[in-house]
């Protein structure tokens, strides 16, 4: 519990434009550490001081909510599921993490997809009713999601 208080009070009373690090751990998965910036959200390349930064931010508040478009890096231990890309949702007043893999559809089902729906609005023609939209044919498919907690870490100068 005192673990949790830290990490809340740490990433609430750091001034603005300052860094957090946090040193993040998956159930049987990837060890990651994360830089927190007021602007944005960073992993750390396991083995290399190589940063990369998220690709989505859906939230810098609570819950932090960031997406990554590539996989987890084999060096970061742990064996996810294959997965092209993963999303990271992290709590800040608790340290719960949550790591939702997931997978880009293959091109043949995306073609296959498109095709349909084309058909599908011939065959409708002139209706009287409006379309509905198309269905989205390449979004990512989820594969699992990896439960796990961040705890700040401290910087030595």
């Amino acid at each position: 519990m005192l673990r949790w208080l830290l990490l809340a009070a740490s990433l609430l009373a750091a001034p603005a434009g300052a860094q957090t690090f946090l040193a993040c751990r998956f159930e049987n998965g990837p060890r990651l550490r994360l830089a927190l910036e007021p602007q944005g959200l960073a992993l750390q390349l396991p083995g290399r001081q190589l940063w990369q930064e998220a690709d989505e931010l859906t939230s810098l508040r609570d819950p932090i909510i960031a997406g990554f478009n590539l996989p987890i890096p084999p060096e970061a231990g742990g064996r996810p599921p294959p997965h092209d890309r993963f999303a990271l949702s992290l709590d800040r007043l608790t340290g719960e993490a949550r790591l939702a893999l997931s997978r880009l559809p293959p091109a043949a089902q995306v073609q296959a997809c498109r095709d349909a729906t084309a058909s599908a609005a011939a065959q409708r023609g002139e209706s009287t009713e409006p379309p509905s939209p198309p269905p989205p044919c390449d979004l990512p498919q989820p594969v699992a999601t990896l439960m796990g907690s961040c705890e700040a870490l401290r910087t030595r100068f």
